[in-house]
């Protein structure tokens, strides 16, 4: 039996910290299942550790999309 394709991975995923304590994006990013979010951090002068405290996290089920039957894929001549 075939096995289920992988989660694609969000290696593009980012939340940009700035030295001022706000980040972008100001909403969070979406990940799938197995997928990663990369921390580019900007420390203020004199300063050397980041501590992220997590505020809401929410989990949801994305619907697939539903094949409507109007499209035709012709094959051969």
């Amino acid at each position: 039996m075939a096995q289920p394709a992988p989660a694609p991975m969000d290696s593009q995923k980012q939340i940009t910290i700035n030295a001022d304590g706000t980040y972008d994006p100001a909403g969070g990013v979406t990940i799938n299942p197995g997928g990663e979010v990369k921390f580019n951090v900007t420390y203020p002068t004199g300063t050397d550790t980041c501590t992220i405290t997590f505020g809401t996290i929410t989990f949801s089920t994305s619907e697939e999309p539903t094949d409507t039957g109007g499209n035709t894929i012709k094959v051969g001549s």
